[in-house]
């Protein structure tokens, strides 16, 4: 793991890597000798690399000094495991982490991007969420998603797009109709960005009562 973290992946830079940080390890972790490339592989082989996985985001978890209130969920392809002329061949990994802090609290491989969506709401089973704030983008703004997290103490803020229609053109004509009322809250930022001025604008909504159907998202 400390060879991971400083960037490398190959079985023999591992062990170069360990060989010259021989007096660390063995003060740090009485690591007396360390093994061989074969050694390596052997016991690479053998391990259940979920197992291990639960145990360092345990390990990062009781570390945190400061672990923060919004947790993120985010989809990515490993590009350089595609399979050239395979469609969506490249591995998949949803990450569930704390923004803050940076601490991972859950990962899973998934097959492609459209099954991100059962693999969370899976993870919602057994993660802490009690009084966070989970933020996902449009895909994730799903119903039994939403009863999951306030189920299980939660808030959300999700990105809503046309996979939700219904829902979504209702508020986009409620925001083109009255977003610009003086009884909206309204937040600007402005900064700096490549050279440009990027400006944000963020207006907030507190009365939904005109939304129909509302009862269905929970929360």
């Amino acid at each position: 793991m400390c060879a991971i973290l400083c960037g490398l992946d190959e079985l023999a830079d591992i062990v170069i890597y360990a060989q010259g940080k021989a007096e660390f390890f063995r003060k740090n972790f009485e690591i007396e000798q360390i093994p061989s490339k074969p050694t390596f592989s052997r016991i690479l082989n053998m391990i259940d690399g979920e197992a291990i996985a639960k145990v360092i985001i345990e390990i990062m978890r009781e570390r945190a000094e400061f672990l923060g209130d919004v947790i993120a969920v985010d989809g990515k392809a490993i590009r350089s495991t595609s399979v050239k002329g395979k469609a969506h061949s490249a591995l998949q990994i949803l990450t569930v982490y704390l923004t803050e802090s940076s601490v991972v609290l859950g990962q899973k491989a998934i097959h492609e991007k459209t099954n991100e969506i059962p693999v969370f709401q899976e993870m919602l089973d057994f993660l802490n969420i009690k009084d966070k704030t989970i933020t996902a983008d449009a895909m994730h703004c799903q119903k039994e998603t939403c009863k999951k997290i306030i189920g299980r103490n939660g808030n959300y803020v999700l990105g809503l797009k046309e996979n939700q229609k219904t829902l979504h053109n209702d508020v986009e004509l409620f925001i083109n109709g009255e977003i610009n009322s003086d009884t909206v809250e309204k937040f600007t930022a402005v900064e700096k960005n490549g050279g440009r001025i990027e400006k944000r604008i963020c207006k907030k909504v507190t009365d939904i009562s005109w939304l129909d159907r509302k009862e269905e998202w929970v929360g």
